[in-house]
């Protein structure tokens, strides 16, 4: 049973990394790894994984895949390819068709409303500086800003967003503000 206050990253997004974005890509000693911190990830999702699983899990996935990478680079590196290889599957592709409807205004004005459909504790503030620049403040990165940062990026390139930039601008406690540029 999960407590009111209790940070949850729901089953659909350990699926869509762990088994779409991931299958087949993860080392045996990473595989080995998640397994012993409970994670089986050639079985079908739980419901919901606490926050404190899904980051630890995360740090062994970035070590096995991006080890020549600065954690940071590797962070944002696994935000894109969160975003594009769901976006190859039949249901990712519908998803990138409606990117691609909304336009990357309009995608970023919806996710806020994405990430809360992954877990129960990020949310996002968009602050408008000009039709193709936002402020982003996201309040809960889980010490991982430049995840973000990547599935940021790889939303808004889906979406039609041409030379998108994310930019952090500032750190405080687990939240992140970022800029949000691209040309139209």
């Amino acid at each position: 049973m999960m407590l009111a206050d209790e940070r949850v990253v729901f089953g659909n997004t350990f699926d869509g990394l762990f088994r779409i974005a991931l299958e087949g890509r993860l080392s045996t000693g990473a595989r080995s790894a998640l397994k012993r911190m409970g994670l089986h990830i050639d079985q079908q999702p739980l419901p919901f994984y606490p926050a404190s699983v899904w980051r630890p899990s995360l740090d062994i996935v970035v070590k096995d895949l991006f080890p020549d990478l600065h954690l940071e680079e590797a962070y944002r590196r696994l935000g894109q390819k969160m975003v594009t290889d769901v976006s190859e599957t039949v249901l990712g592709r519908g998803m990138l068709a409606v990117g691609r409807a909304l336009g990357p205004r309009r995608l970023l004005m919806r996710m806020n409303h994405n990430f809360r459909n992954a877990d129960n504790y990020v949310q996002m503030q968009l602050t408008e500086l000009a039709p193709t620049a936002y402020e982003v403040l996201i309040n809960e990165t889980l010490g991982m800003p430049s995840y973000y940062q990547g599935i940021i990026e790889a939303a808004l390139r889906a979406a039609g967003a041409r030379e998108p930039h994310v930019q952090r601008m500032s750190i405080q406690g687990s939240s992140c503000t970022y800029r949000v540029e691209w040309r139209s």
